[in-house]
């Protein structure tokens, strides 16, 4: 299995599980944060997973986030587009960050047997475990 369909796995089973508003106030650290504050949306393209959240909590309420799987000239950039923050992540050429976004990111680019360490980290152990679940999909 490819990292991005590991990365598409994981957040479909994410969503499968109901740990969405988790996973989404976990990786934002947003607070008091319910099911019906955001809208969430994933498309899976060739060679990019592309997720968009709308939320009734960040000043910026509408974001998209690009995650791509293909060398590119750059890490991580913002563009503002029509009123949308639309974040691009090259996958590729990511390194350890602070930001739980990039985290996100870059524990698909590394080696399986480190992903589950380098998850606990940063995400809630419900959200490990659908990790694990993902990596241990024959």
């Amino acid at each position: 299995m490819s990292k991005k369909d590991m990365m598409v796995g994981f957040i479909e089973e994410i969503e499968r599980k109901k740990l969405l508003t988790l996973f989404i106030g976990n990786l934002f650290d947003y607070d008091n944060f319910c099911d019906y504050n955001y809208l969430f949306r994933m498309t899976n393209e060739e060679k990019r997973i592309i997720i968009d959240i709308y939320d009734n909590v960040s000043d910026n309420r509408f974001n998209r986030y690009i995650f791509s799987f293909v060398r590119e000239k750059y890490d991580y950039r913002v563009i503002e587009d029509n009123n949308v923050f639309v974040n691009y992540i090259n996958i590729l050429n990511l390194s350890d960050s602070n930001n739980k976004l990039l985290k996100l990111g870059y524990l698909f680019k590394i080696e399986k047997t480190k992903m589950i360490e380098y998850a606990n980290n940063f995400l809630d152990k419900e959200i490990v475990d659908c990790l694990i679940n993902i990596i241990n999909k024959k």
